[in-house]
């Protein structure tokens, strides 16, 4: 008897536990979907910089002095204790003959709404922006539209052994057609690569051909994408 008590109140606990158990999985799966994300980059659902965003930007970079940056497009955002912000800029050195360049920008904001700069990383990509008609502009939305994104689509085929992802449009200068300047994800097409943040010039005629016109691999990021 005593053995059949001692075999009944057993089951009865691994019932009870493997109860609990099923509970904490679905509590623990739904942790893990946050946590997943929790220490690791995630990628900007739109490169658009809001007005919220825009005044964090003013806020970190605006006291700094020997350069002049604006910010272009929201790239990414990392959860710490706090949040670390990813963008582009446009940045300009103070000097007698100035040239503008494109640079990632890392901005960590604190809980109680503090900032401060971690990183600036120039990309050594000239914006070649000069005000004159004809030249280049930044573009009205950093925004790849449907028919960007098809026209670079179709110019990227061409491009073998690296596939390309556009992220923002960063400037765009009008011609005989349309010459836009994009930032990328790009990846070689082999095993273990990482993932690059590159500056592609694309090329759209009057008849909605493209071409790329040019690509320039501007830095690895593996941090950013866990590539």
């Amino acid at each position: 008897m005593k053995k059949i008590l001692a075999m009944l109140l057993i089951l009865t606990l691994i019932f009870t536990f493997a109860a609990c158990s099923g509970d904490k999985t679905v509590e623990n799966a739904a942790e893990g979907e946050e946590n997943e994300m929790v220490g690791g980059w995630i990628k900007a659902d739109s490169p658009v910089i809001t007005e919220e965003l825009a005044e964090l930007f003013e806020k970190a970079t605006g006291e700094l002095l020997g350069a002049e940056y604006v910010p272009v497009a929201y790239l990414a955002h990392q959860l710490v204790s706090g949040t670390n912000h990813l963008f582009i800029a446009r940045s300009t050195m103070v000097t007698e003959e100035p040239t503008e360049y494109y640079s990632l920008i890392t901005i960590y904001e604190d809980l109680e709404g503090n900032v401060e700069i971690l990183d600036i990383v120039g990309t050594g990509v000239e914006t070649n922006m000069n005000g004159m008609m004809g030249g280049w502009q930044q573009a009205d939305t950093p925004e790849v539209t449907d028919e960007i994104a098809e026209a670079f689509s179709k110019a990227a085929e061409k491009l073998l052994g690296v596939d390309y992802e556009p992220v923002a449009v960063l400037s765009r200068q009008v011609v005989s057609g349309t010459n836009y300047c994009i930032l990328c994800e790009s990846k070689v097409v082999a095993p273990d690569t990482e993932t690059e943040y590159s500056i592609a010039y694309l090329y759209v005629d009057l008849q909605g051909n493209s071409e790329i016109t040019d690509v320039v691999n501007i830095i690895t990021d593996s941090e950013v994408t866990g590539g």
